[in-house]
């Protein structure tokens, strides 16, 4: 109890030195109100932040997609130069890394690499084409294709009809 006086004491004393009034004891705390409304402002702040985050990666590979897309295009010319056509949609963009055979006789692949032909989720591409104009269609965060998180090259304007 001793010790405790004593404590009190130089707490008090230390307070004052600081310019801050003598508080209480040594045992006040938090009610359980203040601790609950800190807790809710932290979970408010997180969901915020977390929101934001998932926003973010999800536009990154977004972004990432339609650059793995443009790099797909360039090579399918590539392919086009030495073959006159796109590969169709039965061939599809496995043509750019084997030779599909039949009537491509000029094939000089391969013209790109397995890892482009899967979008940042980790899903195959899409790819239609009738040899002279080609779309190639990510699945999006949804893996379902049709929805509104796709992303198509070449980009369609709002209310335009797909490629013919």
């Amino acid at each position: 109890m001793r010790f405790n006086a004593k404590l009190v004491a130089l707490r008090s004393k230390v307070r004052e030195f600081a310019g801050m009034p003598f508080k209480g004891s040594l045992n006040a705390g938090m009610s359980m109100i203040e601790i609950m409304i800190v807790i809710s402002l932290i979970a408010v702040l997180m969901t915020y932040i977390i929101r934001n985050v998932n926003d973010n990666a999800n536009r990154a590979k977004e972004d990432q997609a339609k650059i793995v897309m443009n790099m797909l295009v360039q090579d399918l010319q590539r392919f086009k130069l030495d073959n006159g056509r796109y590969p169709t949609s039965e061939q599809g963009l496995n043509a750019l890394l084997t030779n599909p055979g039949g009537d491509v006789k000029n094939w000089r692949g391969p013209y790109t690499e397995d890892s482009k032909l899967n979008d940042p989720w980790m899903k195959a591409f899409q790819y239609e084409s009738d040899g002279r104009t080609m779309k190639i269609t990510s699945s999006g965060s949804d893996a379902e294709f049709g929805t509104a998180d796709d992303v198509v090259f070449p980009q369609q304007k709002q209310g335009e009809q797909p490629q013919q």
